[in-house]
């Protein structure tokens, strides 16, 4: 391959790349629903429903090494292929399966084919960038523009989902699951650059290696460890959220359609967090993760209290609304920095690893967050879990933060060699 077709197969891939984070990095029509599907179709209790949560990171926990075995095999657009197919499955037991059990299989499916999704599709865009000293600025900005459009569809499918769930529960399921076929379609358009497609053709014993070396590079490296650790937690807070606002939004009598209304607002303000995240980097430098961190566990205490307080509906609605917005702004932030962050810490050949390391410590403190979330609903409603599992938050968060200031943010000559030993340059 000459490098004008290079280049073209290039320019293919980061162009596609926005359309697949559109309609394939999420279930599109199904996450706006949940709740109430599962509560008032499947008849699961809200403590069951945010164990489901539990059941998906245990799984994703499992399949994760696996998987990075898998897109070490084969590559990251084969990996994705793999991974649509077993998506739309899991859509299919997720309409067809009744009680508890098959919905935690539906669960189980789909956190296998996102553990296969999540650790191809960025290392697809990276590997499809041409070397530079910008190469990290395009990939955040070339990610940024993506995840702003999937938030303004999913907007607009989160709010026809909300309507169309008023006429029949089990159309937005049926539109996810068409979402779900229509990545497939896309993830077969990607194409294979041929430098990477060529270095893919390894042995088993090459590819065990190169993960063992890039788990042992994961564990020693007290930066990355640190960065991990704070990521995989505030993943967890947002996964605990996105039940509990739903839950609660319930609870106050809100109606599908509406909930639908306000799950499309917040998406699109979402969007609107991911494409200011490089500004909010270089204000806030080695503290953007910690303080994003502190305001949206401080925002939990101020939904919860919002739930509480005997004051007008209309005022309650404002607090609570004011808490979901500020979270869901923070929430936008994230998603494109911890992508700069891995990349960051990394180079290509160790990048699949980063990526799953990041999947694991996601899924190890997402067990963790949503069974005590899980727990906490047993005893109390969701007004008051907001309120306790905030405090629990503001606490982790702080200690958190003194862990990570040894470790990371400081001069290059302050690092080990092990910390910076796959750092882009």
């Amino acid at each position: 391959m000459n490098k004008k077709e290079e280049a073209y197969l290039r320019k293919h891939n980061m162009k596609l790349y926005p359309l697949y984070v559109t309609l394939g990095s999420d279930l599109l029509f199904y996450y706006g629903v949940k709740i109430l599907f599962f509560s008032q179709v499947k008849y699961l209790s809200d403590a069951n429903i945010v164990f489901l949560s539990t059941v998906f990171a245990l799984t994703s926990l499992i399949s994760l090494v696996v998987a990075n075995f898998v897109n070490g095999k084969i590559g990251n657009r084969k990996t994705l292929i793999i991974g649509d197919f077993i998506n739309a499955i899991s859509m299919l037991v997720l309409i067809v399966g009744n009680g508890f059990v098959q919905m935690a299989i539906a669960e189980m499916l789909n956190a296998i084919a996102f553990s296969l999704k999540n650790i191809s599709t960025g290392p697809m865009l990276e590997e499809s960038i041409p070397k530079s000293s910008k190469k990290s600025e395009i990939f955040s900005r070339i990610d940024g523009k993506a995840y702003f459009r999937y938030c303004i569809f999913s907007a607009i499918a989160t709010f026809t989902a909300g309507f169309l769930y008023n006429i029949d529960p089990y159309i937005p399921m049926w539109l996810c699951l068409l979402c779900t076929v229509i990545s497939i379609i896309i993830s077969f358009n990607f194409k294979e650059i041929e430098q990477n497609k060529s270095d893919r053709q390894k042995d088993v014993i090459k590819v065990v290696k190169e993960l063992k070396e890039g788990f042992i590079y994961t564990i020693k490296s007290k930066r990355i460890r640190a960065l991990l650790l704070c990521l995989g937690f505030m993943w967890g807070v947002f996964i605990l959220y996105m039940t509990y606002q739903t839950t609660l939004l319930k609870n106050m009598n809100i109606s599908a359609t509406k909930i639908g209304i306000i799950a499309m607002l917040l998406e699109i303000i979402k969007g609107y967090g991911g494409r200011f995240a490089n500004k909010y980097n270089n204000v806030m430098k080695n503290k953007s993760l910690t303080t994003l961190s502190l305001i949206i566990s401080i925002s939990f205490v101020i939904a919860g209290i919002g739930g509480l307080l005997k004051i007008p509906f209309v005022l309650q609605m404002i607090i609570i609304l004011f808490a979901f917005v500020t979270i869901d702004v923070n929430r936008g932030l994230y998603i494109v920095l911890y992508k700069k962050y891995d990349n960051n810490f990394s180079n290509a050949k160790i990048l699949p690893t980063i990526y799953t390391m990041t999947n694991i410590y996601w899924n190890f403190e997402r067990v963790i967050i949503t069974t005590i979330g899980s727990l906490v609903l047993t005893f109390v409603e969701v007004r008051y879990g907001f309120i306790i599992m905030g405090i629990i938050f503001i606490i982790v968060t702080i200690l958190i933060g003194l862990y990570m200031k040894n470790r990371v943010g400081l001069r290059p000559e302050d690092y080990d060699n092990e910390d910076i030993k796959y750092a882009q340059k």
